[in-house]
């Protein structure tokens, strides 16, 4: 294969740096028992393993001030066996190390040595130690080489610090930057102008508050560093209903995606872009109970339009867009036009100018179903993705980077746990590449649903974002650059996610573009990752990334001249599904993820959008029928696919719905398909036109209803017609016990889930 630099950062279109052939050993960059760290970073490499400065603030990095590198004293400490407290009364951070106690007072420039409780005197350094970010931050050469008698290297930015020297030469600084070096903080609105490759005067909205940066000054609170100040806990939410209801079809176990349509066993929830409509569904027959609505503030012209939902335990998220006009003309009263001799000045109405946001707003339900508005978050942009785990939103948004009247501007945000203000993300909030980075900004924000007065940990990145993953630890941001050189490339960068805490945690580099979330799955701290591309022809590959994002085995120029259509991961197996004519499913043997290995292929007219497993060994293929003389796409085909023999799966069961001109949702969008695994029952709006003996078509407008299990079932058991019902934005399915719920915009209507019989 043509051994690709690998670079890092997310769409971050990064530096490179050189990985070695695979089976080849690299030479370590540092020896054992040595860390280095980088100016900027919020990574460390330790080894040959890439890891968080202070994993529980991933967003601390070492700084200059007055001309000293500052490092957070409690990471350094403890990684090399140190033992950290804070007094919050005398405002002193404590390291206990090799039976001595060394104290610095915050904001003094010296620490004293104590014994016992006995005083050995007071070391004098030249600059003081700082608050910075909640972090204890002290001089890099005090704490490594005064008090934990390290070695400290130093050079172009990258630091070392172990027991002995290492000889920073330039290829070994190289090495270290290519791998922590990816992501660096912005130290100033002067170094974010240069890169942005503007140094023309900074432009202050007038409608904005400018968030002060900490960079150079620190701040006044409290070093929270394990400290004994615990906010106090939220009032616990009323708990979901108990019984057995329908969940957004998600990817991964325990992470939750967005959809128009929720329910939490109780209430029913719909969006649309004007209102959230709130019924009360406990005795079958939907109510409506409450109403969200979108207004228009005529003195501003503010509008807020809704998209996607999320449930959690007595708390409803709303998702959409705001737009808020910066020139907005108030409408005049009609007073007439008076009468005039002279000629009429007709003046030619400005250009509208407005700004996009991304709404958030976070409601309580009641037990009867209000909803009351806790908190909202708007974040300038457009929304790419989200997730929610447990109590924590995050959203991530792109937003370009606009280049007008020679400024420079900085997203804006407004949070109502701080205030009702909008204000500019500090600049030492945003991070860069420093080799390459885009004009347009990456912005990453997690948000308490539970905790109204907690406000939302907001980061921004000079980069943009096209697909997003998300298993339990990590967040997956991908991006395709066209490069001249290599043809279409994927930066994939990786964010740890752990409640509020959201930190940069390394990027790699792959050939070929990413289909959609499935394409990539994280399985035993490794990422696999499966794309198309063009080289002299369509081809295919599937990629293994480590936890430092570097490649480790791969597969490629998998059925070349198809098309990736679509892929599906299960433990040790990867399933992937390319078409030209027919549709070839590959099985793929990943427990050894340095040798992954295609141990099957089946060939079966049609392809699958989309996989589905409904057992261990046993998946569900949606998507398109297809002529395999003429290469015409028919109906919408469902497969039954066995694949519990590794080297032949076969196809044990199809089924056909309608001809040409049929479409479902579904075959795009994996959240329109309704699953009830306790029924062996699956559902999904759809059109379905159907070719008659006479040349005409019949059309069906509806939900279909099958059953299909891992024993090879699959069968339709009801089609429900929508006839009279048009141009519906919401078309969803969902099951409260009982009751299967077909839902239209605003037309909820009820069935038997066994008989289908429909409750007036």
């Amino acid at each position: 294969m043509k051994r690709l630099v690998l670079s890092v950062l997310v769409l971050l279109l990064m530096s490179t740096m050189i990985v070695p052939a695979l089976g080849e050993e690299a030479d370590p960059l540092i020896v054992p028992g040595t860390i280095a760290l980088h100016l900027g970073s919020p990574l460390i490499l330790d080894g040959e393993d890439m890891k968080s400065l202070d994993p529980d603030n991933p967003n601390v990095v070492p700084v200059i001030h007055k001309d000293r590198t500052l490092i957070p004293l409690r990471a350094l400490a403890e990684h090399f066996g140190g033992e950290v407290s804070y007094n919050a009364v005398d405002r002193e951070a404590i390291i206990s190390y090799d039976g001595k106690n060394y104290i610095f007072p915050i904001d003094k420039n010296h620490y004293r040595i104590e014994v016992d409780g006995k005083s050995l005197g007071t070391v004098v350094f030249d600059t003081e130690s700082l608050i910075m970010n909640d972090r204890t931050m002290v001089p890099l050469r005090v704490i490594c080489e005064k008090v934990l008698g390290k070695t400290v290297g130093y050079s172009d930015r990258v630091i070392t610090v172990g027991n002995e020297e290492i000889d920073l030469d330039e290829k070994t600084v190289e090495g270290i930057k290519a791998k922590i070096g990816q992501a660096l903080q912005v130290t100033s609105l002067d170094e974010l102008k240069s890169i942005l490759g503007t140094m023309e005067e900074y432009y202050y909205r007038d409608d904005m508050i400018m968030e002060e940066g900490v960079s150079d000054m620190p701040t006044q609170a409290t070093d929270s560093e394990k400290s004994t100040n615990e906010a106090a806990e939220a009032p616990s939410a009323e708990s979901s209903a108990e019984g057995d209801y329908s969940s957004t079809n998600e990817q991964v176990e325990g992470v939750n995606e967005s959809d128009i349509v929720k329910t939490d066993g109780k209430f029913i929830y719909v969006a649309t872009s004007k209102s959230v409509k709130i019924y009360d569904a406990r005795k079958g027959i939907p109510v409506l109970v409450d109403e969200i609505e979108s207004t228009v503030d005529s003195n501003t012209g503010e509008y807020t339009s809704f998209s996607d939902l999320y449930v959690s335990e007595g708390r409803l998220v709303v998702l959409g867009t705001r737009n808020r006009f910066n020139n907005w003309i108030q409408p005049i009263p009609d007073v007439g036009i008076p009468e005039t001799d002279g000629m009429i000045s007709i003046e030619v109405m400005p250009y509208r100018q407005d700004t996009t946001y991304v709404y958030c707003g976070v409601y309580s339900i009641s037990n009867s179903g209000e909803a009351e508005l806790m908190k909202e978050v708007d974040l300038e942009g457009s929304l790419l993705s989200s997730r929610k785990k447990d109590d924590t939103l995050y959203l991530i948004v792109n937003k370009y980077v606009y280049y007008g009247y020679d400024d420079i501007i900085l997203p804006m945000y407004k949070d109502s746990a701080v205030d009702e203000e909008f204000r500019q993300i500090s600049y030492d909030k945003v991070m860069y590449c420093p080799r390459r980075s885009e004009n347009n900004y990456l912005i990453v924000a997690a948000i308490d649903i539970e905790d109204e007065e907690t406000p939302a940990s907001i980061n921004s990145f000079l980069g943009s974002g096209r697909t997003v993953y998300m298993s339990n630890d990590n967040l997956y941001i991908a991006n395709t650059d066209y490069s001249r050189n290599w043809g279409q490339i994927t930066n994939i960068a990786r964010f740890s996610v752990d409640g509020m805490k959201v930190g940069f945690a390394g990027g790699g580099l792959i050939e070929g573009t990413i289909l959609n979330q499935f394409s990539m799955d994280e399985y035993k701290n490794n990422l696999r990752v499966a794309t198309s591309g063009w080289n002299n022809g369509s081809t295919n590959s599937l990629f293994i990334l480590d936890r430092n994002m570097n490649e480790i085995g791969s597969i490629e120029d998998i059925a070349p001249g198809e098309r990736l259509y679509s892929a599906r991961f299960m433990g040790d197996k990867g399933y992937i599904v390319t078409f030209r004519q027919i549709d070839p499913l590959f099985v793929i043997d990943l427990s050894n993820p340095k040798d992954p290995e295609i141990t099957g292929e089946l060939k079966v007219p049609g392809f699958s959008n989309y996989l589905h497993p409904i057992g261990e060994n046993t998946l569900l293929g949606i998507g398109r029928d297809v002529d395999e003389d003429t290469g015409r796409q028919r109906g919408i085909k469902l497969s039954i696919f066995d694949v519990s023999y590794k080297g032949r799966p076969e196809e044990i069961n199809s089924l056909i719905l309608g001809d040409s001109g049929s479409y479902a949702e579904v075959l795009n969008n994996h959240k329109a398909l309704m699953l009830n695994p306790g029924k062996d029952m699956l559902a999904f709006d759809a059109r379905l036109s159907t070719y008659t003996d006479k040349y005409e078509y019949s059309y069906f407008n509806g939900a279909v209803v099958v059953e299909a299990n891992e024993n090879g079932k699959l069968v339709v058991l009801e089609k429900i017609s929508s006839e009279g019902v048009y141009a519906s934005d919401v078309k969803r399915l969902l099951y409260i016990d009982d009751y299967l719920y077909y839902i239209l915009d605003d037309d909820i209507r009820t069935f038997n889930i066994d008989t289908f019989e429909e409750m007036k």
